[in-house]
Formats: C-alpha cells, sequence, structure tokens
C-alpha cells in the first residue's frame, strides 16, 4: 500500500481510477475465436502484454472449446467473454490437468506473476487429473485475480487457491456473482469441494454455491475469509468449512465474515450434517472471530449447526434466523479443546428445539450501525472495495434500499 493509500484515501482512489482509465485507453484487445486473429486462448494470453484485453468469443451452436489449459503469468490481463451476458464454454474432458511444469492444474490458473487479472463469463466444466484436483479456476499465490460472472460444475475441484499471509500472496481474492455447483471427485471423497481455499484474503460475493458432489460447498483456509449475499446450499458435507493453516490462521485477526447469506442443509445426506464449521482440522490454531450476520439457515437435522474446533476461535452471531425441523437440536459444538465461553451474540430468531441456547441469543434486532466487523482486517483490498464495504454503506440483502429483493429459498434439495 502506498503513501497516497495510507494517508490520503481519496486521492488514492482517485489516482487509481487515473491509472485504470489511462490502461484502459492503452489496452490492445485481442480477439478469440473462429474468424478472428486467435483460435486459441493460451496463445492470445502468450502474446498478450500486460494490461491487454483477451475477447473470447463463443462457438456456434453453444458448442464447447475443447481441452483448454490457460497458465496466465503476466499482470493485469483480462480474459473475457466478447458477448456480455453470453458465456463462453469450456470443456476439459480428456486433458490431464497435472500441475506438472508448465501444464496448470485448472482450466485457468493464474500464477503469482498474474496480479490484476480478470477472468469473467466463461461456463468451465471437465477439469480432472489424477490426484482429483483438476479445478476450474486455481489462483496460485496471486494477488488482487477477480473471477466474475462464471458457471463452474463437474470439475474435480470449482476453484481453489493457496498463498502465504507472511508473504501477503493469494491477497484479495475476489469471487463475484457466480454459480458454482456439482463440484467433486468420489476418487478421493470428501477432499475436493466446490470452493477450497487458501492464502491471504478471499471475498466471496453474490454467488451460487451448491451441491458439492463429495466434500464442501466452501473450504477455506486463507488468514481472512469473507462470504456476503450468497446462496449456500445442499453440500455433500458441510456448508462452510473455515480452517487452519500453519502461518496463515494462527496469526492475530485470522477472522471470517459470513454477511446475508442463505444457507440449507438438504435432507438425506451421508456426510457432516453441520452446517458452519471454524476451528482447525489441521492440528493448527485458529486465532480469530468468525462474524455471523443477517444470515438465514435452514437445517433439518439435530446435530450442532455450529462448531468451533480450535482454542482460539470465537463466534458472534447477530440478528440471524436459524430453522431447525427436529423436535429437539443442538446448536453449538465444541472441538479440538474449543471454549464454551467464545460465543456471543443477541438478536437473533432461533427455533425453539435450541432450547436455552435459543433464548439466550434472541432479542430485538441490533441496529445496522452498531454492528462492527472487521473492515479493516481485510488486507491489501483496494480503496475503492474499501469504501464500499465501511460501515453503513453496506446493507441486509433483504433491505428494500438492496434493490434486488430477496433471495429465494430452493425448494428441492
Amino acid at each position: 500500500m502506498g503513501l497516497t493509500d495510507r494517508f490520503l484515501p481519496g486521492m488514492g482512489a482517485a489516482l487509481a481510477l487515473m491509472v485504470s482509465l489511462s490502461s484502459a485507453i492503452s489496452a490492445n484487445v485481442l480477439p478469440v475465436g473462429p474468424g478472428h486473429r486467435w483460435s486459441s486462448i493460451a496463445a492470445a494470453v502468450r502474446a498478450a502484454d500486460p494490461g491487454d484485453i483477451i475477447k473470447v468469443w463463443p462457438l456456434p451452436q453453444h458448442r464447447a472449446y475443447r481441452r483448454v489449459a490457460v497458465l496466465v503469468n503476466k499482470p493485469q490481463l483480462t480474459i473475457e467473454s466478447a458477448m456480455p451476458g453470453k458465456r463462453v464454454l469450456i470443456n476439459g474432458t480428456g486433458f490431464n490437468y497435472s500441475g506438472r511444469g508448465p501444464i496448470p492444474r485448472a482450466i485457468f490458473q493464474f500464477d503469482p506473476s498474474a496480479r490484476g487479472c480478470t477472468l469473467k463469463g466463461f461456463t468451465l466444466t471437465g477439469a480432472h487429473n489424477r490426484s482429483a484436483n483438476g479445478a476450474g479456476v486455481r489462483i496460485n499465490a496471486a494477488n488482487h485475480v477477480s473471477i466474475l460472472d462464471c458457471h463452474i460444475f463437474g470439475n474435480d475441484m470449482g476453484i481453489m487457491s493457496n498463498g502465504s499471509f507472511s508473504r501477503r500472496t493469494g491477497a484479495f481474492q475476489l469471487i463475484n456473482n457466480c454459480h458454482i455447483a456439482n463440484n467433486g471427485s468420489l476418487q478421493h471423497a470428501g477432499y475436493n469441494h466446490n470452493l477450497y481455499l487458501g492464502g491471504t484474503s478471499v471475498v466471496i460475493s453474490k454467488c451460487d454455491i451448491a451441491r458439492s458432489l463429495t466434500g464442501h460447498n466452501i473450504k477455506s483456509r486463507a488468514h481472512i475469509t469473507w462470504v456476503e449475499y450468497c446462496m449456500i446450499h445442499g453440500a455433500a458435507n458441510r456448508e462452510i468449512d473455515l480452517v487452519d493453516a500453519r502461518g496463515d490462521t494462527d496469526q492475530p485477526h485470522s477472522d471470517a465474515v459470513v454477511l446475508g447469506c442463505i444457507i440449507i442443509k438438504r435432507r438425506s445426506m451421508s456426510g457432516n450434517h453441520e452446517v458452519v464449521n471454524f476451528g482447525s482440522d489441521g492440528g493448527s490454531n485458529h486465532t480469530g472471530t468468525l462474524y455471523f450476520v443477517h444470515n438465514t439457515i435452514v437445517t433439518p437435522y439435530p446435530t450442532a449447526a455450529f462448531v468451533l474446533s480450535a482454542p482460539g476461535a470465537h463466534l458472534i452471531l447477530l440478528d440471524n434466523r436459524i430453522i431447525s425441523r427436529s423436535h429437539r437440536a443442538s446448536l453449538f459444538a465444541f472441538l479440538h479443546g474449543a471454549s464454551t465461553t467464545h460465543i456471543r451474540g443477541s438478536g437473533n430468531a432461533l427455533s425453539a428445539s435450541y432450547g436455552v441456547a435459543a433464548r439466550r441469543l434472541a432479542g430485538p434486532p441490533v441496529p445496522w450501525q452498531r454492528i462492527k466487523l472487521p473492515w479493516q482486517q481485510l488486507p491489501m483490498a483496494p480503496q475503492p472495495l474499501m469504501r464500499l464495504l465501511r460501515p453503513g454503506k453496506v446493507i441486509p440483502w433483504h433491505h428494500p434500499q438492496a434493490g434486488a429483493g430477496p433471495m429465494k429459498i430452493p425448494t428441492h434439495q
């Protein structure tokens, strides 16, 4: 972060906007598709200069580009559908996304030098390898990578990422307005997920994340994980699993935020019946707080809705609606030395089947202006985004000013 960003955020944002406009004016556009200069996305990426825009034309009759494997190692590239509102279909079936040498482990892989890249408007399916971790997208320790308006299904992993908090890599990964569903593999059941994330920080916003084949819908080992205004439903295991990584989550303020989401457990599933886990599954601590605010949970199971699973894990519940279909249910479970005293909250509407916990955490809604979220802890986020995220600027999805109106809860799980 530069001096202008630290001390004069308005000037920093203005300078960033000027640089962005200048880059847009000078950027080359590289067209890909039948009748255009490049027939291969990978070839266009190799030919591009930093800041260029690669526009990919959908194939006729919605045919798929086959066995695409794109390794992105240049900064500030935009790879997008040439037709706004129409996604480009890519099917990787038959290619081994091994991750060895120059071969990516995903249809699109963003390496550390791919800072500031954007992928927008693609349908990605069929990414597999012999290790059962071929992905639609891999963010490999790159910073400021944005995945926008993509449909990612039928891969070993939907999106996977990695990085290091000590090196500030894998910082500000943005996954926005995506439909990520039906990813996983029976080969290593439970070890592949719709989202499997790590690194410094990740924001998942306005996504539909559904029906992981064998694992979790969202699994993250990132230092900061921020999930907002999403539909998350029908996982084979937990809907959200926020666990540990040595050097990343055992540092102070290794927080997570789940804000304004609808989360629904499907019936008749054999995996973990818990909804959300915050803590550890690998032996390291998770020194931080999960802020769970303005969400709706619907679960048919008596099993705990929330698991705390590390000594340093804390949970704050504010203004949530949590519905249990069971006659008697547990709200919390504690594993791996987690403390029963690390939970607080108010303003929640919980099913009576949660007993004492429902009464203790209930009460009138907490006014939005009084809710304190760790806005400043989102490392290396661009100034414009930080202005949008600061208190008073983000409103619950169901608020009339949100514009889109209430989300529809799926009836078939």
